[in-house]
């Protein structure tokens, strides 16, 4: 097993859809309707969210991109509803990478193997209509839009948001931070896949600086 020391301090981070899995998994820890004892079985110390789905979930931030732009709505759609984000190169980039080659150092080699890695992942897929019965935001108090059990949670959260991110808008970075009870994201210059490209360190480096700031 994993030698993690007799006090360590675990962190969860999780991007895009991995963040609202977060969400739902804070709820279920720490919500009122688990036995709170639970709590003792892990030692959480932070909780991060990259880029994260917000707790509302894809829909009212579907109905904002289709607001802003028919186009760009258009893209998300196919690319991810059609499935063209696996085939077709120029769908992947702009959802998933922004620009070109120059401006992200993804060559269309790396996403052709990224869309591989897409293909094979659709074998298990999201039921966005269950999802829609149980998102995190269901259980958020009021017009706070915080959790209820915000003053449970970890003392040390975090929430990026990526500026060039072309599938979770601003607002929806700021719903997630406000229900982890943040007044704000903190913003990196990087598109939705944060970790890849020549800009990796953007989101890395405030990752890094939330971890020395235990």
């Amino acid at each position: 097993g994993l030698k993690l020391g007799d006090d360590p301090q675990i962190a969860l981070i999780g991007h895009s859809f991995g963040g609202l899995t977060i969400m739902k998994w804070l709820e279920q820890y720490y919500g009122e309707n688990n036995n709170i004892d639970n709590q003792h079985n892990i030692n959480l110390s932070g909780v991060a969210l990259m880029c994260s789905v917000p707790p509302s979930g894809n829909g009212p931030m579907t109905m904002r991109f289709l607001r802003r732009s028919i186009r760009d709505s258009w893209k998300i759609t196919a690319g991810f509803v059609m499935k063209k984000a696996i085939t077709d190169k120029s769908n992947c980039r702009d959802l998933f990478f922004g620009g070109t080659e120059n401006d992200n150092g993804i060559s269309d080699e790396d996403v052709e193997r990224y869309q591989s890695y897409f293909e094979r992942d659709t074998v298990a897929t999201i039921d966005l209509g269950d999802l829609a019965k149980k998102l995190p935001s269901i259980e958020a108090g009021g017009q706070s839009g915080r959790a209820p059990f915000y003053d449970r949670l970890p003392s040390k959260s975090l929430v990026i948001a990526a500026r060039e991110d072309f599938v979770v808008d601003e607002e929806g970075s700021r719903e997630s931070a406000t229900y982890l009870n943040l007044e704000s994201p903190v913003f990196v210059d990087s598109p939705h896949d944060v970790m890849l490209g020549q800009n990796w360190k953007n989101g890395a480096d405030a990752i890094l600086e939330w971890v020395q700031s235990w």
